[in-house]
């Protein structure tokens, strides 16, 4: 009988060790995964940062492989979150830019400059027809300019009110055929559009450039005194003082350590 018992204890006592083998192979397997799938999130956050400076992306990227060695209970996975934790700080506390939002402003003025008006088209009004007096040769402030318009209202009289005197620094603006007044429209929305290429290329120079153009366009042959005009160069000089180019951290460390922790090999702990 004691043969018996030393028999089926030493077959239990087999069992015992290959299901603890087996259970540290299932562990060690799957926590090698989940080191692999760390090593590539962190891996695409490196390159976001290195390639577009996409500071959302890599932190998100960077969380996403925290929470996965979150769910393990490998003791040498601690180090390695105490360093991806000292990154994702450091990523939050990054300047970012507004790519899509800015992207989508641009999208909004190129469709909306057939509605903004030109200098040369010819407003009209069911109460009355306003007609524009152009002055390029004398300034609106001097006071030569100030007794003309004096003398031509009180000679106007009633009248005065169908009369609107504006200051046009470039007379070929108003003098624009319609053919014309659609190329200047074409040329605006073209600068916008590559000024949206540009931002997608985060090239900065070329973006500062074409919005540039786009405001001498807008001031140049659109009547600025429109509200809808006034909002277009306002949002277009916003537009052109954002810096595309800023200093984002790199994730060095992090990927030092996933490295470290490939190199070592894994065991089970508890």
């Amino acid at each position: 009988q004691a043969a018996v018992v030393e028999a089926r204890l030493a077959e239990e006592q087999g069992q015992r060790e290959a299901l603890e083998q087996l259970y540290s192979d299932l562990s060690r397997g799957r926590d090698d995964a989940v080191l692999v799938e760390v090593e590539r999130l962190v891996t695409v956050a490196a390159q976001e940062l290195q390639l577009s400076g996409n500071v959302a992306t890599a932190l998100a990227a960077l969380q996403t492989a925290d929470l996965r060695l979150s769910r393990s209970d490998n003791a040498r996975f601690v180090p390695l979150r105490r360093v991806l934790a000292r990154d994702i700080e450091r990523l939050k506390a990054a300047p970012a830019v507004d790519f899509t939002g800015i992207a989508l402003k641009l999208d909004q003025l190129a469709s909306s400059v057939d509605t903004w008006p030109l200098l040369a088209a010819v407003t009209t009004s069911p109460a009355s027809t306003v007609t524009t007096i152009e002055s390029s040769s004398q300034p609106t402030g001097g006071s030569w300019w100030q007794r003309q318009v004096r003398a031509l209202q009180s000679e106007l009289g009633e009248y005065r009110d169908l009369i609107r005197i504006r200051r046009v620094d470039s007379p070929e603006s108003v003098l624009l055929d319609a053919q014309q007044q659609t190329l200047v429209r074409q040329q605006l929305r073209l600068r916008l559009l590559n000024a949206r290429q540009a931002l997608l290329a985060r090239d900065d120079r070329l973006f500062r450039a074409d919005l540039s153009e786009a405001q001498t366009l807008l001031q140049r042959y659109f009547d600025t005194g429109s509200p809808s005009v006034a909002a277009a160069q306002s949002l277009i000089k916003q537009l052109g003082s954002t810096a595309l180019s800023v200093d984002v951290p790199t994730i060095a460390d992090s990927m030092a350590a996933v490295r470290a922790v490939r190199v070592t090999p894994l065991s089970p702990g508890r």
